[in-house]
C-alpha cells in the first residue's frame, strides 16, 4: 500500500464537513433528492447543451452526487488526485467538461467534483466548459456514478455497495439496473434485496434484524451487513465512532494536528505518553487492514457474478 502525504482541510471543508450528515443514508438521499427535483431547471430547447460557468458558481451538494467518500465523509476530494490534475491544468488548460445541474438560481456538479476543486486549487479565474444535464436529479444521479466507470480514479467496491444500498432501500431500479449503475456484483445486490425482503416480511431473520436495526433507510449497508449475519455491536462500530472522532477532532482543531506529522506526534507523546505505544501498534494495524481491503476489493472486481451467487449462498 502507498503512502500519500495529503494536505490539511480548509476553513471552508470543515465547516461543509460539519453541516454534513455523517452517514449518507437512503433517508437523507430521499429527502435531498425531493428537494432538488422540486427546484430543478431543466434546459429548453433554445438552450444550449453546454455552458460557460466559473469554477466558483459551481456548487458540490456530495449527498446527491458524490458516489466516493473520503476519510468517513470529511473530503468530498481526494488531494492527491486534485494535485495531479492541477498539474495538468498547467501544463494543458482546460480540461474535460464538468457535468452540471441547475437547482433553483444555482449550478450543481454532477460529475467532475475533481476537476472542478483542481481549477478553485489553481485559482482559475475565467470560465469553464459545462455540461448541462437535462433528465432530472435522480438520473444525473445515476448519470454520474455510471461516469464513474471510465474515470482515471477507482472507486473503492464499499462506495459501490453503499450506492446500491441506497437503492435498493428506496426500490429505486431493478436488480438489473442497480448492478450496471453502481458496479456492485449481482450477488452482492441479490443479498441485500434479500435482506430488505426479510426484514419487510418479518420472518425469523428479519425479526432478529429488526432487533438490531428500527430503520433500514437510516442504516448503512456495512452496518446492516453486519447485524444481519449477528455480528455484536463492539465488533463493527468502531469504524463510525472512529469517524465521529474524526470530525470532533477537525471542527475543534481544523488543520493543526495535519500540519506537521513529527510536532503532532512530539505533542501525542506530552499529552499521554501511555498511549503513543498502543497508538502506533493500532496504526499499523489498520494500515495492513486497508492494504488487506484494498486486496480484497481487487480480488472482488475479478470475481464473476457467478462466484458471488455461490459465495452468498455459502456453497
Amino acid at each position: 500500500m502507498s503512502l500519500v502525504t495529503t494536505r490539511p482541510l480548509t476553513r471552508k471543508q470543515v465547516e461543509m464537513a460539519k453541516n454534513r450528515p455523517l452517514k449518507v443514508t437512503a433517508r437523507v438521499v430521499e429527502a435531498a433528492l425531493a428537494k432538488a427535483e422540486e427546484a430543478l431547471v431543466r434546459p429548453t430547447g433554445r438552450d444550449a447543451p453546454f455552458v460557460d460557468l466559473k469554477p466558483s458558481e459551481v456548487e458540490t451538494r456530495t449527498e446527491l452526487f458524490q458516489p466516493r467518500k473520503f476519510s468517513e465523509g470529511l473530503r468530498d476530494v481526494d488531494p492527491k488526485h486534485v494535485k495531479d490534475l492541477g498539474i495538468r491544468i498547467g501544463k494543458k488548460g482546460e480540461l474535460d467538461p464538468i457535468t452540471v445541474v441547475k437547482i433553483g438560481t444555482g449550478w450543481v456538479c454532477v460529475d467532475g467534483h475533481h476537476r472542478l476543486a483542481a481549477y478553485v486549487a489553481r485559482k482559475w479565474t475565467g470560465t469553464i466548459r459545462c455540461e448541462w444535464f437535462p433528465g432530472s436529479a435522480t438520473e444525473a444521479r445515476d448519470a454520474g456514478l455510471l461516469k464513474n466507470e471510465v474515470a482515471k480514479l477507482p472507486m473503492q467496491q464499499s462506495d459501490r455497495f453503499e450506492e446500491a444500498w441506497k437503492r435498493v432501500v428506496m426500490q429505486q431500479g431493478s436488480k438489473r439496473e442497480i448492478v450496471r449503475i453502481t458496479g456492485a456484483s449481482d450477488g452482492m445486490v441479490a443479498l441485500m434485496r434479500r435482506v430488505v425482503a426479510s426484514y419487510r416480511a418479518q420472518d425469523l431473520p428479519g425479526q432478529r434484524l429488526k432487533k438490531r436495526i428500527n430503520d433500514l433507510g437510516a442504516e448503512t449497508w456495512s452496518s446492516t451487513r453486519a447485524a444481519w449475519v449477528g455480528l455484536e455491536a463492539g465488533e463493527f462500530d468502531a469504524q463510525e465512532e472512529a469517524a465521529k472522532l474524526a470530525r470532533i477532532l477537525a471542527n475543534r482543531l481544523t488543520n493543526k494536528l495535519s500540519k506537521n506529522a513529527e510536532v503532532t506526534a512530539r505533542a501525542l507523546w506530552m499529552y499521554d505518553p501511555l498511549l503513543c505505544e498502543p497508538l502506533s501498534r493500532a496504526l499499523i494495524s489498520v494500515m495492513d487492514e486497508d492494504a488487506d481491503r484494498e486486496a480484497v476489493e481487487r480480488m472482488e472486481r475479478l470475481t464473476t457474478p457467478e462466484d458471488d451467487e455461490l459465495v452468498e449462498s455459502g456453497t
